[in-house]
């Protein structure tokens, strides 16, 4: 398996990388299943938003990206840091499937921002932070970072547009 010299080699890349596409194809399976598509294509949208067929391609890759950043620090990652940013680049994939839970399984616009606005929280502190046990992974999670960066901003918008009697209907 692992050389404890050079952490996890390729097959585990290759492990990792399934898993993300799993789970990712298992979200969007979810998602257009339980007729989520119809009541997000439903809502008022700002006129710059993606359609939902674009947001449900860049999602699936996004966990791809992070699950290589994963390998990376797993396997060039500072020692006694390697633990610490491969826990916190598990908690981000995590989060980010609850999100999409929160926020589709609910359909609550208002709920979803405040998911997305912990998600972006949450990205900023694991990205800083795996960032400096492994430059390389830290790089390499910009990527789903400037996702969540999309996310809660379109949260924010959905969130005004459809939610009249909430904290945001004043807005």
């Amino acid at each position: 398996m692992a050389d404890k010299r050079h952490g996890p080699g390729v097959i585990t890349l290759l492990v990792y990388m399934i898993g993300a596409a799993s789970l990712a194809g298992g979200l969007s399976g979810w998602l257009h299943a339980t007729g989520a598509v119809d009541w997000v294509n439903a809502l008022d949208a700002p006129n710059w938003a993606p359609s939902f067929a674009v947001m449900n391609l860049i999602g699936l890759l996004i966990p791809v990206c992070t699950v290589i950043a994963l390998w990376i620090v797993q396997r060039s990652g500072k020692n006694g840091m390697r633990l610490l940013g491969s826990l916190l680049i598990v908690l981000l994939l995590t989060g980010m499937s609850a999100q999409v839970c929160i926020f589709f399984g609910l359909r609550d616009p208002a709920l979803g921002f405040l998911a997305a606005m912990a998600m972006w929280i949450y990205g900023l502190f694991a990205t800083g932070l795996v960032g400096r046990a492994s430059p390389a992974a830290g790089v390499l999670l910009w990527v789903p970072f400037a996702w969540l960066t999309t996310l809660l901003v379109l949260g924010f918008e959905l969130m005004r547009l459809n939610t009249a009697g909430t904290f945001a209907g004043g807005l």
